[in-house]
């Protein structure tokens, strides 16, 4: 994955940041704070500038999830929640979480904007009763910014700070791409059977 992250960063500098963050803010698995982190540490490896990294990480999110927020306010809540049960079982997402993060915000509004910015996941899934209610657009903008310019700062500078351990953090991201290989042939295997087994069902 490291050197997936690597290439990818190497080819396309600042535009391979800018369509991960923006595609991190409408699509909960992707991980912002692996993505910014080793950006950050890519500064030192390469000629990646903090602050130009920073700037364009921030608006990549504020275009990702403004565009989250009007597609939630657009499609009906049922249709919504059938939408993400359909096809969000694909990453462990079911509509009743998108019901819980809704019942969230209706108890604290603003506030569950703001704090959610730092909880991986629910800082997208958040976004979705934001448009849903038609929260205020402007105070959402402003709170998700606020939010997310503390959130990249700090995973930018992370990722600068342990350009020392470089080596070691190679080998943790080794660690973890082959526990994602694993998990991701134990899921197509599990997909294949599935969908064969559906198959002889209807024969």
């Amino acid at each position: 994955m490291e050197q997936i992250l690597t290439n990818f960063i190497n080819s396309w500098d600042y535009t391979a940041i800018a369509i991960l963050i923006l595609l991190e803010n409408i699509l909960p698995f992707i991980p912002s704070e692996i993505i910014l982190t080793f950006a950050g540490l890519m500064t030192v490896k390469s000629d990646l500038s903090i602050p130009l990294l920073f700037i364009i990480s921030t608006i990549s999110s504020l275009i990702g999830l403004i565009i989250l927020y009007y597609i939630s306010s657009i499609v009906s809540e049922a249709r919504l929640y059938r939408f993400v049960d359909k096809y969000g079982k694909w990453i462990k997402l079911k509509g009743k979480d998108i019901a819980r993060a809704n019942e969230w915000f209706k108890k604290y509004g603003a506030i569950a904007v703001f704090l959610c910015r730092f909880i991986p996941v629910l800082r997208v899934l958040i976004t979705i009763p934001a448009g849903i209610n038609r929260m205020n657009i402007v105070l959402f903008t402003i709170l998700s910014l606020i939010g997310t310019t503390i959130w990249n700062i700090a995973l930018i500078f992370l990722g600068s700070m342990l350009s020392n351990s470089f080596d070691t953090l190679m080998n943790g991201l080794h660690t973890y791409s082959y526990i994602m290989y694993v998990i991701i042939a134990i899921a197509v295997v599990y997909l294949f059977i599935r969908i064969y087994k559906k198959n002889r069902t209807h024969q």
